[in-house]
């Protein structure tokens, strides 16, 4: 019950900023958001916890409003879904396969939408089977993903690197709840929309 009220939830957030996509001019571009529903970008992640490693495969739609802050910078953020493996050190190895949607809300210190950043998101993501590893065991296949992410992108529509940490927990829906930290190196490949 609670899985299918956060999915609409969230499912509402992405249809909402792609009509608005569709129908406001982008702050950056200069041409209208026709491309709404394609994606900006191809990412592929790969990272590290205590004794698991895994790699995401995933696209992502990069918002086409920004706020400016002034003198402050400028926010700005994205949606993101993804398809991810994660293999178990545990000597049989163990992998499973975590699917997640995640928007992100990400900050441009200099204002321009290139340069450094730094960005946080809160997503939902989905485990099959359940995560267990020799020393943690997850409770549920539904579970929170949290990160926070400092990057690089070389041009207003360029390639993206960012170093994240991410938490994978069920915020509390069952027990046990160990969680897992992972440590990620992120590339963004654009294709041509979005920001």
């Amino acid at each position: 019950m609670i899985l299918s009220r956060i999915v609409v939830a969230l499912a509402s957030v992405f249809i909402s900023n792609a009509v608005v996509a569709a129908n406001e001019q982008p702050e950056s571009s200069g041409s209208c958001g026709v491309d709404a529903f394609a994606p900006s970008g191809v990412l592929v992640q790969s990272g590290r916890a205590s004794e698991t490693t895994t790699l995401s495969l995933g696209l992502q739609w990069n918002w086409s409003r920004g706020w400016h802050l002034g003198e402050h910078g400028r926010l700005a953020g994205h949606h993101e879904v993804s398809l991810g493996w994660w293999r178990v050190d545990d000597g049989a190895g163990a992998t499973v396969t975590q699917i997640g949607v995640t928007p992100a809300l990400r900050y441009w210190p200099d204002g321009a939408m290139h340069g450094w950043f730094y960005e946080g998101g809160i997503g939902v993501n989905w485990l099959t089977p359940l995560y267990r590893t020799p020393e943690k065991r997850f409770s549920t296949t539904f579970n929170f993903g949290d990160h926070l992410a400092v990057g690089y992108r070389s041009a207003p529509r360029g390639w993206e690197w960012s170093l994240r940490m991410q938490h994978f927990s069920n915020a509390g829906i069952n027990r046990p709840n160990p969680g897992e930290n992972f440590v990620q190196l992120r590339l963004v490949v654009p294709l041509g929309y979005g920001e």
